[in-house]
């Protein structure tokens, strides 16, 4: 039963090659002229899907090549499970029909679209035009900064006046800090805008290198007193470097628009699903006691109970506040540096 064991590696490639080699489709025949290696009941297996197995079995075993003479007998044995389901009429079965039809769906999209990049590729010149706009595009200005974060307002301008007495940064960001870069006096390396929250990078913008907020910064994680210590513009990429990227990039873009151009050249109507004519519920009078339908319903709540405020969600006193489930930007980042394991 060796040569059977190969039947679960075939993907839907193989799977629909060979069901259409014979030339029994629901457009008409399929050419393959391909030499023919094996007959099955007068039905050939043709040169053409062993290619379609052979190069099937390499890239699902990363390379590895299965002798000729087993590959053969397996598409003997496929072929005659196709003949006897063709007999049985397998293929008109409700729960098999749909997938065989969204198979030959799945291949020949795939095929159009593969079709479409061999007549429209990507050129190098629009790669080096891409290429070019990127690198000229807005200001790829990255900062490097310092902060020290705190539960309260009051506590931030607490550590600005410190400041503004000569206290240095790095000492104040390791007593008062709340955030993982305490440790570092705040530090928070380079960075660009965009990895920040807005409050956040709005305000290291505004700052000259050396100066701090004079005020303190509200972000979700608290409030922040944000030292500038340094800016630099980015260094472009080489090109050599985002090539590839680029180019899949507009490949993408192309077919896009070209989904886009038959859709706009195509007739679709969406139909809406019929609905069923079933009685409201609204209608059914349920049967009721003289005595019971002339009382007012009863909630199992008091009456004068109302739904909890959004005040009463708050913690109580004594216990502090839970963190950003998905914390982003500046606590990302930050938390990011500081889990970074060194040798």
């Amino acid at each position: 039963m060796k040569n059977l064991i190969i039947i679960a590696a075939v993907s839907i490639t193989l799977l629909l090659t060979g069901c259409k080699q014979n030339g029994d489709s629901e457009s008409g025949s399929v050419a393959d002229d391909s030499a023919v290696i094996a007959t099955v009941n007068g039905k050939p297996v043709t040169e053409a899907i062993l290619n379609v197995l052979e190069r099937e079995i390499a890239q699902r075993n990363r390379g590895a090549k299965i002798p000729k003479e087993q590959l053969i007998e397996e598409l003997i044995n496929r072929e005659l499970l196709y003949q006897e389901a063709e007999k049985k009429q397998l293929d008109k079965k409700p729960d098999v029909a749909p997938n065989l039809k969204f198979l030959r769906l799945s291949l020949l999209s795939q095929a159009d679209i593969q079709d479409f990049i061999k007549n429209n590729p990507v050129t190098d010149e629009e790669v080096k035009a891409e290429y070019e706009k990127m690198v000229s595009g807005p200001d790829g200005t990255e900062y490097k900064a310092r902060h020290i974060l705190t539960k309260t307002e009051d506590e931030a301008k607490t550590v600005i006046d410190k400041l503004q007495k000569g206290e240095k940064f790095e000492e104040l960001a390791k007593t008062h800090s709340t955030g993982p870069s305490k440790t570092k006096g705040g530090d928070l390396g380079w960075f660009s805008p965009n990895q920040m929250v807005p409050p956040f990078s709005e305000a290291v913008v505004a700052l000259k290198k050396g100066e701090y907020t004079a005020t303190p910064v509200k972000t979700q994680f608290g409030w922040h007193v944000i030292l500038q210590e340094d800016s630099r513009k980015k260094s472009p990429p080489a090109l050599d470097a985002v090539k590839a990227r680029i180019r899949s990039s507009l490949q993408m873009q192309k077919i896009q628009k070209h989904i886009e151009e038959l859709r706009k050249n195509a007739t679709i109507v969406m139909v809406e699903p019929e609905k069923s004519e079933e009685p409201k519920q609204a209608e059914k009078k349920p049967e009721t006691s003289e005595s019971s339908s002339s009382e007012p319903v009863k909630s199992d709540a008091p009456a004068d109970k109302t739904q909890p405020k959004a005040d009463s969600q708050a913690p109580a006193a004594g216990k502090t506040e839970p963190k950003a489930e998905t914390p982003t930007a500046v606590e990302q980042t930050d938390t990011k540096k500081e889990e970074t394991p060194t040798e």
